[in-house]
């Protein structure tokens, strides 16, 4: 029996205590704001548990042989409940009516159960949990325990416990522990080799207590308190906690980690855990107010893992500061050490792009601010201009790619990670993200850095290629591209495209410019960035049609792959083959050439883009959780509809699916989140942006009514509304727009309602 449970469109359950897939739910209950993010752990601790709390870009390096990661706060969540003397734990005595329920809409975790044993103890507990929306900072947590049974002695032991770790790495000293009036519990630490200070407070708020004692230990402080709990009582306690960092763009002072700290403590506790939810709420009311998807269907499941993606979106993404960016696992696990990938700009950034523009010129804003740390990257590789770095971190701390990872099954030794050396696209990506961002805003404040992204990156190319004396062009050997199981290849498809839209986009940007001086700056590399543009070497359809994702991919070993396609498990052709032998077939872990023509499909015939969805999607098993959202849109482009639809259900299966509950012991797949937004809205929903244009091409699956949603384009608030029979667009203020619902042109000025012929 599954234990997740599928309430209503915004809720979920674990049905029963599911000690063997703590992960799972640590993960898909992953609470946060952008700021703060805390995997769902239980208060009271059970082995195999991952107790992580992590503040956006606090990094940290253990040692000199690893790479920086998202460092593990201190934990504030642990409730240690000692009954008669005796620790609680559910693995103990007996408990029934066990529920853990999880609210998509407002963050908040309740956890129910009774619970008792053979000598007569019986309790009703409920557990009440969420990080607050209103203030980045807060965190509350409310235990509300009833005697059902005998009189029992009751001691809660919680506090701030800094012997927490990232998988045994320490990236906190022991730091300064106080108790503050014999009551507010205080921690000052800071990083080990980034020396980030952070200040830690909490207090604890009970309906009665007969006794009280502080506990400081290494590295922790805790209280405990005690309290007789007769036949039918009921006790009630509320834990608040506030977390603040050197790095808040809010801290102005020396004090703001200290005195401050506390001061704004006292403020927070004299509200109720149910007045701070409410805030909270309204909070995430805001949000779903002004990005709201709405699917009109009987069943709703669709619209549970569209507010799923999109609530994760925001609990992970620290789009208050641009000095930050989105993790591949968000803040939900120590996942790939809480980098950001190229993810955030292909996968992520567009549901910020068309739904809070502002919050995605912070994302478009790291990418500039990194701009330095990718030029110093591009140096240290021997290149010019700028290398935006594979995985990214801190804005000064560059590539941050690991050089080793899981075991080889043929060799026994750490397969070597390439992707930091050789998969370059992601430069490509950052100015594609970018471009689209501008496209969408017009804001003219990022045109001036744009411009000198730009610039390097295309700098960048021009050293990245080589010329083919033979072939008279240019070329890039020696490459990753979206597809990881090719390594070492030469004119990956994708990679060569992406230079090229470089390229253009930084003659088109040095065209604009006046005779300024970041123009002349830039005088003599221009002839360079045209000469290269001209003669790049751009992978060309064959006879069938079908574009060649690199030099030699179709002319490797094709095999039998209906073992693995059939196969819900995912990287199971590691069982039978190592990545090097894997490298050798006609076999792709995600979207390659499929990805590159799904960006720029306005290029391509129906017969070619039909053609190259034969040639590759049997060849591709979906291994990396950023497949099937692409896919799922490709086969629209090219009337899949009913397959599409298919590819759209099995997103359901990567994190919130019961199906493989361990797929997200790490954390949840950043990038999932952003292309189940793209697929709804995007791909079913038939919105693109053109050339700086609004296009509607709707298709609806069957098993949808009708779908409604909002985007924001060229600033201005559109709502679109299908159904079968039609579609409705509504403009809500600001200047008239000219929009293309299939291909016609549309004068909007404040309704347009199109029948279906």
């Amino acid at each position: 029996m599954k234990s997740i449970e599928y309430i209503d469109e915004w809720k979920i359950s674990e049905r029963y205590f599911d000690s063997n897939h703590l992960g799972k739910y640590e993960a898909i209950m992953a609470q946060g704001n952008g700021y703060l993010g805390l995997r769902n752990v239980h208060e009271e601790e059970y082995p195999g548990e991952t107790r992580d709390m992590f503040v956006a870009g606090v990094f940290n390096k253990f040692s000199k042989e690893e790479v920086t990661e998202l460092a593990n706060f201190p934990d504030v969540t642990n409730f240690e409940i000692f009954l008669d003397g005796e620790r609680f734990s559910l693995v103990k005595g007996y408990h029934e009516n066990y529920q853990r329920v999880f609210n998509y809409q407002n963050g908040e975790s309740i956890r129910s159960f009774t619970w008792g044993d053979e000598s007569g103890k019986k309790l009703a507990f409920t557990f009440r949990k969420f990080i607050s929306m209103h203030n980045k900072h807060l965190l509350l947590i409310d235990l509300e325990i009833k005697n059902l049974g005998k009189a029992v002695k009751i001691d809660l032991k919680t506090g701030i416990d800094g012997t927490k770790s990232n998988s045994g790495s320490q990236h906190f000293e022991e730091g300064d522990k106080r108790f503050f009036e014999n009551k507010y519990l205080y921690l000052h630490t800071n990083t080990t080799e980034t020396k980030v200070e952070v200040g830690l407070a909490s207090y604890l708020k009970m309906s009665r207590v007969e006794s009280s004692r502080p506990v400081m230990g290494r590295r922790k402080l805790h209280e405990v308190k005690s309290i007789i709990l007769s036949d039918e009582e009921s006790l009630s306690v509320t834990k608040y906690v506030l977390v603040c960092t050197q790095r808040d763009l809010e801290a102005d002072s020396s004090e703001y980690l200290k005195a401050e700290l506390i001061e704004k403590l006292k403020v927070e506790i004299e509200r109720s855990y149910e007045d701070q939810l409410t805030a909270s709420a309204k909070a995430w009311e805001d949000v779903w107010r002004i990005a709201e998807v709405k699917i009109k269907a009987q069943d709703f499941h669709d619209q549970l893992l569209l507010n799923f993606a999109r609530y994760h979106m925001h609990v992970m993404s620290p789009t208050h500061d641009d000095r930050l960016n989105i993790g591949a696992k968000g803040m939900s696990g120590e996942g790939y050490k809480g980098h950001t990938f190229w993810d955030t700009e292909i996968f992520i950034l567009p549901y910020f792009t068309y739904t809070f523009p502002d919050q995605a010129k912070n994302l478009v804003n790291y990418r500039i601010k990194g701009l330095a740390a990718a030029k110093k990257n591009a140096q240290l590789n021997g290149y010019e201009g700028a290398q935006y770095p594979w995985e990214s971190a801190w804005l000064t701390d560059g590539e941050v790619t690991p050089k080793l990872g899981d075991i080889d099954i043929i060799t026994g030794k750490p397969t070597p990670i390439l992707t930091g050396e050789i998969e370059h696209h992601v430069t490509g990506d950052v100015v594609y993200g970018m471009s689209d961002f501008l496209s969408a805003t017009q804001d003219q404040s990022v045109t001036v850095d744009y411009f000198e992204v730009v610039m390097e990156a295309a700098k960048f190319w021009c050293s990245r290629v080589i010329f083919s004396e033979e072939n008279n062009r240019y070329e890039i050997h020696d490459v990753i591209g979206p597809d990881e199981y090719k390594e070492h290849v030469n004119n990956n498809a994708y990679t060569n495209y992406l230079a090229k839209f470089t390229l253009e986009r930084a003659l088109s940007e040095y065209a604009k410019q006046n005779d300024n001086q970041k123009k002349t700056f830039y005088k003599e590399d221009i002839q360079t960035i045209q000469t290269v543009s001209d003669k790049i070497y751009l992978p060309q359809l064959n006879e069938n049609d079908v574009l060649p994702q690199d030099d030699t991919y179709m002319q490797k070993t094709i095999v039998d792959l209906s073992k693995y396609l059939n196969d819900a498990e995912v990287n199971t052709i590691f069982l039978d083959y190592n990545l090097e032998q894997v490298n050798e077939l006609q076999v792709s872990k995600q979207a390659d050439v499929l990805l590159l023509l799904l960006l720029f499909s306005e290029n391509y015939t129906k017969a070619a883009l039909r053609a190259n969805w034969d040639y590759y999607y049997p060849k591709t098993l979906h291994d990396s959780s950023l497949s099937l959202c692409m896919h799922c849109n490709y086969a629209l482009m090219i009337g899949e509809e009913t397959l599409a639809y298919e590819l759209f259900e099995k997103s359901f299966e990567i994190d919130l699916g019961s199906y493989n509950m361990k797929s997200s012991d790490m954390g949840i797949h950043s990038a999932s989140m952003g292309g189940i937004w793209q697929n709804v809205v995007k791909g079913f929903g038939g919105f693109t942006n053109e050339k700086g244009e609004l296009h509607l091409t709707p298709r609806l699956p069957k098993a949808w009514d009708g779908l409604s949603y909002n985007i924001i384009f060229l600033r201005r608030k559109v709502t679109v509304d299908i159904s079968h029979e039609r579609v409705q667009v509504d403009l809500h203020g600001g200047a008239p727009l000219d929009i293309y619902i299939f291909g016609e042109k549309y004068h909007l000025e404040n309704t347009i309602l199109v029948e279906y012929k």
